[in-house]
Parts: structure tokens; C-alpha cells; sequence
């Protein structure tokens, strides 16, 4: 069968899949789609093989429990090899080392028990593969392992984890309930382990739950945290120097002794929060909820928002 032929049969394979499946995000959540969250991910590819399919693409991917994948094209039986990891807020990241131009995409991962499969969805929100998957390395593809490195995603902690818990994981297939991803504090991970991945992931991490997170002393200098859960977290003596924390609920936070200059905290949620002897200089209080926030002896020239 020529590669053209592949690919044609590849293309009908997707529609068939699809056919009554949603081409978008919103539209998978109105047919009933679940999202993944951390853990589920990591439960679903860590030491599995996927098969992902979309109109041009037809592969099956094996993930290694130390971060490498191994993959093998049914279009022309090519191999290809690279890297995964997951975001904390349960995306799966995938590099291969050749296809993709070797780009990092990473997707958010749903469940859809109607058709029985996974759907991956890009940043856009658009469809880009089904997914079935299998235990092990079904396929038998040749693997190549990696030397694993320290990451600032939620793997290397996960992968921890589940080598050291007994009994052994829950197989990919199953619907049992999982533990919480900021479950880590069993032996796989110490906790200074843990602080550090937390501290790591909040340099860029929009969205993302912190809440009462210790993040004392963080170096966050310019970091990406819009719309982020921070309720009830410890920022005392962070560096947050123009930082975004736009639409932030931080929420009871504790702040003393901040570094704020320059940030951006337009619509952030801040009622309760105790900002005592803060740097607060040049910082956007625009709309911001300030209900019973605490500003003693803080630096407030050229703030915006606050009275």
C-alpha cells in the first residue's frame, strides 16, 4: 500500500472516529467530555502506548516512565523519538526529536465515554487527535530511554510517586478515582522537592491553582500569573517585581514584606489579604478587590487603584 493510499485511509479512519465527536473543546464539554487533570494524565500515557490519530497523522506513541516516548508512523512504519511532560494544570507536552520540526505542543486532555476514547485538544481549543489506549508497550515499539533531568512540570514528581506507592498504579483504562496532583507528600517527593516544583511552575503558569501554596521567598520576578488561584498562599518576601497578576484571587494571601513594584494587579481578587510593609511602588490596583486588605507601612508612590 502506497503512502498516499495510507494516508487516504488514515483521513477516512479520523472521520469515522470523530464523525460524532466534537471538533471543538466546547463543544466535547456540551456532549459530556471530562477533562484530565494532572494526575489522570499521568496515569493515562506513563508507561502506555496512545494512539493518535487525526486527518494527517496516524501513530502510536509508547511513554517511558523517565520522560522519553517512542513513537512509530502507520502511514510509512517511521520511527521517531523524543520527550513528555505535564503542565500543573494537566496539559501533556509533547517534543518529538524529528516530526513537528521538533516543536513542544501541548494539549489538554479530555474523556469521552460516549465514544470511548480520549480527545486532545490544542491551546486554540480546536480538536487534534482521538485517542485509544493500551497497556504497556503493546505495539513493541524500540525504545530509547533518556537520563532524567530535573522539570519544572509535574512528572518527574508524579513518576516519583507511583514508583515508590504500593500497591502498583491503576491501569490506563480504568475509572477508579485518583489522587489530587498536590497529593506528593508520601516518600516519592520531599517536601523541599515539592516547594521547589511549585515555586518553578509559578514563574509562568496562568490559570493555574496555588492556593495555599507556600511560595515564601519565591524569585517571581516578571512572571505569568493572570487569572492564577492563589487564595490563602504565603508570597511573604517573593520577589514580584512586574509581575502579572492580573484577575489573581489572592484572596486571604499573606504578603508581608513583598516585592511589588510595577505589577500588574488589575481585577485581582485581594479582600483579606495582609500586604504589611510591602513594596507596592508603581504597582495597578485598577478594580482590584481591596475589602478588608491590609496596606500597613507599605510603599504606595505612583500605585494605581488605591485610595
Amino acid at each position: 500500500m502506497n503512502r498516499h493510499l495510507s494516508k487516504l485511509l488514515c483521513t477516512l479512519v479520523f472521520l469515522i472516529l470523530t464523525g460524532c465527536a466534537a471538533s471543538t473543546v466546547n463543544n466535547a464539554v456540551k456532549q459530556g467530555a471530562t477533562v484530565l487533570d494532572a494526575q489522570e494524565v499521568f496515569n493515562l500515557v506513563s508507561e502506555n502506548n496512545l494512539h493518535l490519530v487525526s486527518s494527517d497523522f496516524d501513530s502510536h506513541v509508547f511513554f517511558s516512565q523517565d520522560g522519553s516516548l517512542s513513537a512509530k508512523s502507520i502511514f510509512d512504519n517511521n520511527l521517531d523519538y523524543g520527550k513528555w511532560d505535564i503542565k500543573s494544570n494537566g496539559e501533556l507536552c509533547i517534543k518529538y526529536n524529528v516530526w513537528y520540526y521538533g516543536d513542544t505542543i501541548c494539549y489538554s486532555a479530555y474523556k469521552d465515554d460516549k465514544q470511548n476514547q480520549y480527545l486532545f485538544f490544542t491551546n486554540n481549543g480546536s480538536l487534534a487527535y482521538s485517542v485509544t489506549a493500551s497497556s504497556g508497550n503493546s505495539q513493541r515499539i524500540k525504545i530509547k530511554t533518556k537520563k532524567d533531568k530535573k522539570s519544572t512540570f509535574v512528572r518527574s514528581s508524579l513518576s516519583k510517586e507511583q514508583s515508590s506507592n504500593s500497591p502498583p498504579p491503576t491501569p490506563a483504562t480504568s475509572t477508579a478515582a485518583v489522587a489530587p496532583v498536590g497529593a506528593n507528600s508520601g516518600p516519592g517527593a520531599s517536601q523541599e522537592e515539592i516547594k521547589h516544583t511549585v515555586k518553578s511552575m509559578a514563574q509562568n503558569c496562568p490559570d493555574c491553582n496555588f492556593e495555599e501554596a507556600d511560595l515564601r521567598n519565591a524569585n517571581l520576578i516578571g512572571a505569568n500569573l493572570k487569572g492564577a488561584n492563589l487564595t490563602g498562599a504565603d508570597l511573604s518576601r517573593a520577589n514580584l517585581r512586574r509581575a502579572n497578576l492580573e484577575g489573581a484571587n489572592l484572596a486571604g494571601a499573606v504578603l508581608l514584606s513583598t516585592n511589588l513594584p510595577g505589577a500588574n494587579l488589575k481585577d485581582a481578587n485581594l479582600s483579606g489579604a495582609d500586604l504589611t510593609g510591602s513594596n507596592l511602588i508603581q504597582a495597578d490596583f485598577t478594580d482590584a478587590d481591596l475589602d478588608g486588605t491590609i496596606l500597613d507601612n507599605t510603599l504606595q508612590e505612583g500605585t494605581k487603584g488605591l485610595q
